[in-house]
């Protein structure tokens, strides 16, 4: 059977909509098609979510959680000195209402010392604060010094009146002070605590040229000294060109038991704590702070000042943590008479050593809460925030090329009918430019002159020592103690605890000393850590030049 079929096509039809048909069925009477789940489905599903949830429960959910802290591993009951404790009403770098604390603490207290916390308690006049202050250190955790230095900070409240150290219920009131909100100078610089100190000539050659000419201010800090050197210090701080602090020795008075004796055990008299207390006590009045002894000399280079020459190396970077020099030894001479010093002698017959010593570091207080004694252990490959969303900076100290630390080693007495001519030296940074221009060591000799003819000074010519004693006892205790070690490239830190404090030192009827002295108090015993300060600080003229 054959079906064809023929398509008509109409011309000129009218144009007609589709046509829907109706809908025979709803849908609620389509055919249903159930789904059937396997048992083994079921419980594979059920296993992986128990695991994604375990999985959740172990490595997410403790990350967002508070952690706790750990836990303390605490060996013994040890004793601390506290050296001075700060209250920052505000503070660039501390921020409002801070605590500064700076003690020296046996680090053997606990396993970790530096992961112990302290409580605190501050009260006002309308509240009564309690808070845990963390501590932190200048030295390695494994030196073998068992004292270090140990600052503690927290915040507290506003208008501070008390404030007290708190552990296990039992409570001790600590002495506080505030630091200095304005300072002569926009430099000042720290210098190391001074004991059985006797050679003048370094004081009036670091005094003239870093205060009268190039604008810093010292701080020194003393422990003992030949009495006509500190009386001739006192006249310069009268004109309010030097600043004193008795440094004092560690004491315990009171204590339950036997403890590990702290002078002998910590790094050098503690210097660090000296040189912290001194940044902490500036840190808000000046815009740089130098770590110098005595008899380093700082001279700036293609600058008028240490502002100019530390703003000009900063350069504005944050990524520059401390501005650090290196130290050259030099020997030179010096005469016995007040009256014929001449820094222009001093300078002009320096002759260069072979040897050289640490460096030392300058540093913009804002940056650093503490130090050591040559620079802050905190200032090298330490991460930065600028704020909470940015990637940290790395700061790094800046070893400055052009200038280094005119160090006066060694100096000898000459007649002064017989002080030679001498030349400038160059500058040891670069090895090229002089060490100081002529016009400004004239202007440094006329201000010497000057301050040696009033009467109050003058008149201390005759007293002053004439000869070195004690300087001698001291290179020979410190040279066998540890110079002899350091030289030989075998000074390692854990395993030598570099301390003189052994040193014997005679004394001269003849040449009498003033050495720091305070009324000692013992706190009550409490656990882990029982602690000691002192008051009322003075200088006596009865104990004699010991350390």
């Amino acid at each position: 059977m054959r079906f064809s079929v023929h398509i008509v096509q109409l011309s000129n039809s009218p144009k007609m909509n589709p046509y829907l048909l109706p809908m025979t069925s709803r849908i609620e009477s389509l055919r249903k098609y159930r789904y059937k789940i396997h048992p083994i489905r079921v419980v594979k599903f059920l296993v992986v979510l128990v695991l994604l949830m375990a999985y959740i429960a172990w490595k997410v959910v403790p990350k967002l959680l508070p952690q706790p802290e750990p836990k303390v591993a605490l060996f013994q009951n040890t004793h601390t000195f506290i050296h001075s404790a700060y209250y920052f009403p505000v503070s660039k770098s501390l921020g409002k209402n801070a605590i500064a604390i700076v003690t020296t603490m046996n680090k053997r207290t606990a396993a970790k010392i530096t992961n112990y916390k302290i409580n605190l308690i501050g009260t006002n006049r309308t509240a009564r604060w309690l808070k845990e202050a963390t501590l932190t250190t200048e030295h390695a955790l494994n030196d073998r010094c068992d004292y270090s230095l140990i600052t503690a900070q927290t915040n507290l409240l506003s208008n501070m009146q008390m404030l007290e150290i708190e552990a296990e219920g039992i409570l001790m009131e600590i002495p506080f002070k505030k630091p200095k909100y304005y300072a002569p100078k926009p430099v000042v610089f720290c210098v190391s605590p001074q004991f059985a100190a006797e050679q003048w000539q370094t004081f009036l050659v670091q005094l003239h040229v870093s205060k009268r000419l190039y604008g810093a201010h010292l701080q020194l800090y003393v422990v003992s000294m030949v009495e006509s050197y500190f009386k001739l210090i006192k006249e310069y701080e009268k004109l309010g060109l030097v600043s004193i602090e008795p440094w004092l020795t560690i004491k315990f008075p009171e204590t339950d038991g036997p403890y590990l004796e702290p002078n002998r055990n910590v790094e050098l008299r503690n210097q660090a704590a000296a040189h912290t207390d001194c940044l902490l006590m500036y840190k808000e009045a000046v815009s740089f702070v130098g770590i110098l002894d005595m008899d380093d000399i700082l001279i700036p280079t293609n600058a008028n000042s240490y502002y100019e020459e530390f703003e000009r190396e900063y350069a504005g970077s944050w990524e520059i943590s401390a501005l650090h020099y290196d130290k050259f030894d030099y020997q030179t001479i010096k005469t016995a008479e007040l009256e014929t010093q001449s820094i222009s002698s001093i300078v002009k017959n320096s002759r260069r050593l072979r040897t050289k010593d640490a460096g030392k570091s300058f540093l913009r207080p804002e940056r650093f809460n503490s130090t050591w004694s040559h620079y802050s252990r905190n200032s090298d490959r330490k991460p930065i925030y600028l704020t909470p969303e940015q990637n940290p900076i790395t700061w790094q100290r800046k070893l400055v090329p052009t200038n280094g630390i005119f160090h006066l080693k060694k100096m000898y007495y000459v007649e002064a009918g017989n002080v030679p001519g001498g030349a400038l030296p160059v500058n040891p940074g670069d090895n090229i430019t002089e060490l100081i221009s002529e016009k400004h060591l004239k202007e440094i000799d006329d201000d010497l002159k000057k301050m040696l003819s009033l009467p109050s000074i003058a008149n201390l010519s005759t007293s002053l020592p004439q000869d070195d004693f004690y300087m001698n006892i001291v290179f020979s205790c410190y040279n066998e103690s540890f110079y002899h070690i350091r030289d030989t490239q075998w000074l390692y830190n854990d395993i030598t605890c570099v301390n003189a404090f052994n040193c014997e030192l005679p004394q001269r009827e003849e040449m009498p000393c003033i050495h720091s002295d305070a009324t000692y108090h013992s706190g009550p015993s409490m656990w882990p850590i029982t602690y000691h300060y002192a008051t009322d600080s003075f200088f006596s003229n009865e104990i004699g030049c010991y350390q």
